[in-house]
């Protein structure tokens, strides 16, 4: 998988989208991470399928989910499996007594808790270049929030 980093100089319109997509992904993050430690800790079970979160209602239907344009909602809740699925391995490294400390299951943001808006090279929300600029879907909300300026 490759990663590109683009750095901007945006406009303060342009930043506050920007600043409002990692705040609601960070919103986003911090539910699913709490959804996850309750799970684990009331049932012993970890959530480590990949659509585990993306399938479950009182996440992906939430507000804040539907705030975030599909993917990179997805995407935020893919990086909350893939913390609990590391933690799931640190746990059995530690079983074995192959590892010298205790791992404990991922936290919470804090701080700005702004977390990362991802957008995968692929599908109908695939980023493009136009006149020199890079376009991404915003999702229906920002659209309409932006439409009633």
């Amino acid at each position: 998988m490759g990663v590109q980093q683009v750095l901007l100089s945006p406009t303060k319109e342009v930043e506050a989208v920007l600043n409002y997509l990692c705040r609601q992904s960070g919103k986003l993050y911090n539910s699913a991470v709490y959804f996850a430690r309750q799970s684990f800790f009331k049932t012993g079970r970890l959530l480590t399928v990949k659509f585990d979160l993306s399938f479950e209602p009182s996440i992906s239907k939430s507000m804040v989910a539907k705030s975030l344009p599909s993917t990179p909602m997805q995407q935020t809740l893919m990086s909350v499996t893939e913390a609990f699925k590391s933690f799931k391995e640190l746990k059995v490294l530690y079983n074995e007594g192959q590892l010298h400390f205790r791992p404990k299951p991922r936290s919470y943001l804090t701080g700005s808790k702004l977390f990362k808006v991802a957008y995968p090279n692929s599908g109908g929300l695939k980023p493009a270049i136009i006149d020199h600029q890079l376009r991404f879907s915003l999702g229906l909300t920002v659209r309409r929030w932006r439409r009633d300026f």
